[in-house]
């Protein structure tokens, strides 16, 4: 009777040893799971970051050539203006090409009128940079040079 009952008790004590290795390699497979799960994780946050920088990089890309492309347009609307006088007599159509000439002229004209003939120190200042700008304006517009520029 004492094998029998040593018998049932070892063997349940082997059961429950078998049971605790059991649960002890599982914790230690769900920790090995868990590694390559963070692992994988990584990677997927690197390629989601990686796709983002391309989609940006692409949005940058998408943008220059809207740009580009509107101020393309502009340029032609400009030049399509200039060139579309229709069916006038010669000299209506020399008058119209030259409005934009005589604007910039009378506008400097004026300006100077105005420079010359006001004493306060803080107006000249302010007169001095709107005829810098003007010129510049006026100078890059039928001087400067309209091409696109390269990065």
């Amino acid at each position: 009777m004492l094998d029998l009952l040593a018998t049932v008790l070892t063997g349940g004590a082997t059961g429950i040893i078998g049971s605790v290795l059991g649960k002890a390699f599982s914790f230690l497979d769900y920790w090995v799971e868990e590694k390559k799960a963070d692992g994988e994780h990584a990677r997927t946050l690197e390629l989601l970051n990686l796709q983002n920088k391309i989609g940006a990089e692409e949005n940058e890309r998408e943008l220059a050539i809207a740009e580009a492309t509107t101020a393309g347009n502009l340029r032609m609307a400009s030049y399509e203006h200039d060139a579309s006088m229709g069916a006038g007599s010669a000299w209506v159509v020399d008058i119209l090409r030259l409005i934009r000439p005589i604007l910039t002229v009378m506008l400097i004209v004026l300006v100077a009128m105005i420079f010359f003939h006001n004493d306060d120190a803080g107006d000249k200042a302010t007169i001095v940079a709107s005829v810098i700008y003007l010129c510049s304006s006026a100078v890059t517009w039928w001087f400067g040079d309209r091409t696109l520029r390269k990065k």
